[in-house]
């Protein structure tokens, strides 16, 4: 994959990724329990909560077949500078999101060792010959640090009777269909 910086959208065999980002008006409890968490088009799309991102990868290094990165949210008033990350539990979103956790981002001190941020690797799916102008027609796997492979998972919302049924992204031990990735409008720094 591209050894260096780049801005691109992130799609799959289900659309582009996105965020969920519910308005206020649409849920607002559920926006405070569901907003930041990744998500794909298709089974989010049509809703009021999802919005489709750009995301800066930064390279890193290559090493044992996989590409590094870390990656961010590129675009976005709300996310734009967001590090995507997983919780405990190996579910994705993005960190450091809206002003207030921007403001918190740069307080903390820790955040400013590069070895903070989660790194991510990409395994190509079939031979590439380098150039860029070709990549977007490459597929990938994406994985976490320690090399699970990002899925799709359904989750549970219970605080709603009946509960509601939702897909994110995870890479972790749940049982989900591993994604195929490839990159879309893609622009090298």
């Amino acid at each position: 994959m591209i050894r260096s910086t780049f801005t691109a959208e992130l799609h799959c065999q289900y659309g582009q990724v996105g965020v969920v980002d519910t308005p206020l008006w649409a849920h607002p409890i559920f926006s405070a329990d569901q907003d930041g968490w990744l998500c794909t088009e298709d089974l989010r799309g049509e809703t009021a909560s999802f919005k489709p991102l750009v995301f800066e990868f930064t390279f890193i290094k290559e090493a044992e077949n996989r590409i590094y990165y870390t990656i961010n949210c590129a675009d976005t008033a709300d996310f734009v500078g967001a590090r995507l990350e997983q919780n405990r539990n190996g579910w994705l979103g993005l960190y450091g999101t809206y002003v207030i956790g921007r403001l918190i981002d740069k307080l903390d001190p820790i955040n400013a060792l590069p070895s903070h941020q989660d790194q991510w690797k990409i395994e190509t799916l079939q031979e590439w010959n380098g150039d860029v102008e070709s990549a977007e027609s490459i597929e990938f796997y994406l994985r976490d640090k320690h090399g699970h492979r990002v899925s799709q998972v359904l989750a549970r919302y219970t605080r709603n009777k009946p509960p509601l049924r939702y897909w994110f992204l995870h890479a972790g031990d749940m049982d989900g269909e591993i994604l195929r990735f490839c990159l879309r409008n893609i622009k090298v720094s």
